[in-house]
């Protein structure tokens, strides 16, 4: 990873690593842990992040610690290559662990094999990838050893654990739910010491989940319900659930049948899921609840990750069909391996029941893709070696005795079926395409690369399409943005989607509603496209440096990817052009 980097492959990373790292930057420099305020960004409402400190603290403790060696800046860039490999080393421990559960004969050729299938989860440890996946992925493989470990310990470790990876953010929460399903099947069916780990799970949980609401909200915010960041509602479900678990199986013990268990646990997740709902109706909607619609529509719906398979309009043709087919195949091995006679080991059936939990969140929410690869890496050892003939010597290395009680082609075969369906689908059934909105098409320039070599005037506020705002917001020195591609930018992005929506009638109320000084677009240097310009007359008209008479445009290098332009200042006055560096260092 760290080679690919260096040859300039961006690998996972995306606009949410340039807001962490403006936000490790931003809490490095004020220290205050609570204030999640993010200085260069306008809309002009305040942007408050909902993630919390302790996403970026290990980032921030590294830079600590080198700044005074290095310098702040550099310490920054350093942390941010460095510590996304650090948290892959406890990680890779992790799975080295999972492979060793299932029994295989050379844990050390499997390892390296598995970590190629799951290559894709990994490149979210990758040198600059510091966006919280990262963590989430550590978090979730250290519980799934945990819940394998006999240690004594292990559950009530497991519950901290299980607080910490939702405080972080809700988006594992399905994960979680089933490994409080597992510590609650050993107890009800009465497995050797599941009465404890069900217990210690619990109890760790409620404390966790305290602890880490002290830690991360401020008291003045104790009463607020905030459904995307961890608050109140957080706390409450997650206590509910650890006190559950804490106090019904020592209260309860042994008594009664299986069934008489199952609903004593049941009847209080049920009076618990109803309290939330009473509590607090707000969250029902999810995080996006309070999305406007327009905002909804033309931006979050329209990203990838933020879709359904069924939704994807290029499954088939996509470059990535033939790794998604062998993502089914990894994914679906596991549970085709425990539905046979040899298969039913304790780890292969926790492996299998989170493969197929993945799986089955990967279809429906594409976000959750991106961990897929996790679990279809050792699925696919198991492929590997079905296929393989007996004596070859890889063969021996992988043999297991789920490998081996396997039928030749038995595990690849709903993989295919599964992928044969979902593309029977899309070919019978093509998922709707809206119009390209104006802002994205003037946000669609390579960025990969580009440093901006300006000098703002003080006081500049950009208005431009989110995905640019997230480029200057990333710069030590820069101008302030009106917005920036997250859902709490959602004021700022709707402001930047309508001011180049060709419906609009004035584009300049949503300058001044954003009290913006300057515009930032992708440059179009090719010759004028008529379809563009009908499409987006406004639009294409900056793009090709054709402003209207309200604004000026700056100069910029022809190479430049972006084009700039100039409007006026809170007083009336006409804002300055942003001046390039090399001119600012040639003047006296």
């Amino acid at each position: 990873m760290t080679a690919l980097w260096s040859l300039g492959f961006r690998l996972n990373r995306d606009a949410d690593d340039l807001l962490k790292l403006h936000e490790v930057r931003t809490l490095l420099e004020t220290g205050n842990i609570f204030d999640r305020t993010m200085p260069g960004i306008a809309q002009p409402e305040p942007y408050i992040s909902h993630w919390p400190w302790i996403a970026d603290l290990p980032y921030a403790a590294f830079a600590r610690l080198l700044a005074p060696f290095a310098g702040f800046e550099p310490a920054l860039m350093l942390a941010s290559l460095a510590v996304p490999l650090l948290l892959l080393a406890p990680a890779l421990y992790c799975y080295n662990q999972l492979v060793i559960a299932t029994d295989v004969a050379c844990p050390a050729v499997a390892l390296p094999l598995a970590l190629i299938f799951a290559a894709r989860s990994l490149f979210e440890f990758a040198p600059g990838r510091i966006d919280y996946h990262n963590l989430q992925i550590l978090l979730l493989l250290a519980a799934l050893v945990l819940m394998l470990s006999q240690n004594r310990f292990a559950s009530f470790i497991n519950g901290l654990l299980a607080a910490l990876a939702t405080a972080v953010s809700a988006e594992f929460a399905p994960f979680y739910a089933l490994v409080m399903a597992i510590y609650a099947f050993d107890w009800i069916f009465g497995r050797e010491g599941g009465e404890n780990r069900v217990s210690g799970f619990g109890l760790a949980l409620a404390i966790g989940a305290i602890g880490l609401f002290v830690a991360i909200v401020p008291p003045s915010a104790y009463a607020a319900v905030r459904c995307d960041t961890y608050s109140t509602p957080h706390m409450t479900a997650l206590i509910a659930a650890g006190l559950s678990f804490a106090v019904v199986p020592p209260l309860f013990g042994r008594r009664g049948g299986w069934a008489t268990r199952a609903a004593i646990l049941l009847v209080f997740a049920a009076a618990s899921v109803a309290a939330l709902m009473l509590l607090f109706p707000q969250c029902l909607a999810g995080p996006y609840g309070s999305l406007d619609a327009y905002v909804r529509d033309n931006m979050l719906n329209r990203i990838l990750q933020e879709l359904s398979l069924f939704q994807r309009p290029d499954f088939v043709l996509s470059t990535g069909f033939a790794s998604i087919v062998l993502l089914f195949t990894g994914a679906l091995a596991p549970v085709v391996i425990c539905l046979g006679p040899h298969g039913r080991s304790r780890p292969l059936i926790i492996l299998a029941l989170f493969s197929l939990l993945a799986l089955v969140l990967a279809i429906d929410y594409l976000r959750y893709f991106r961990y897929l690869p996790v679990f279809s890496g050792i699925g696919l050892i198991f492929v590997l070696a079905s296929l393989l003939a007996p004596d070859a010597r890889l063969a021996r290395y992988l043999k297991s005795p789920v490998s081996a009680a396997s039928s030749k082609y038995a595990l690849i075969l709903p993989g295919l079926v599964l992928s044969g369906t979902m593309a029977l689908y899309h070919l019978s059934v093509r998922p709707s395409q809206s119009s390209i909105p104006a802002a994205e098409f003037a946000d669609s320039c390579d960025l990969g690369h580009f440093e901006p070599q300006q000098d703002w005037p003080a006081g500049a506020v950009v208005l431009s399409p989110p995905l640019i705002g997230s480029y200057f917001v990333a710069l030590a020195k820069g101008p302030k943005v009106v917005t920036i591609p997250n859902h709490r930018s959602a004021v700022g992005i709707e402001r930047s989607y309508r001011f180049l929506d060709p419906s609009t009638v004035d584009p300049r109320a949503f300058l001044d509603a954003s009290k913006a000084t300057h515009v930032a677009l992708c440059a179009w240097r090719e010759p004028p496209s008529p379809y563009l310009e009908a499409a987006y007359p406004f639009a294409a008209a900056l793009m090709e440096g054709h402003p209207p008479a309200w604004l000026r445009e700056c100069p910029t290098d022809a190479s430049s990817p972006l084009r700039f332009y100039s409007y006026r200042n809170a007083d009336g006055s006409d804002a300055a052009c942003p001046v390039s560096t090399a001119s600012a260092q040639a003047r006296p």
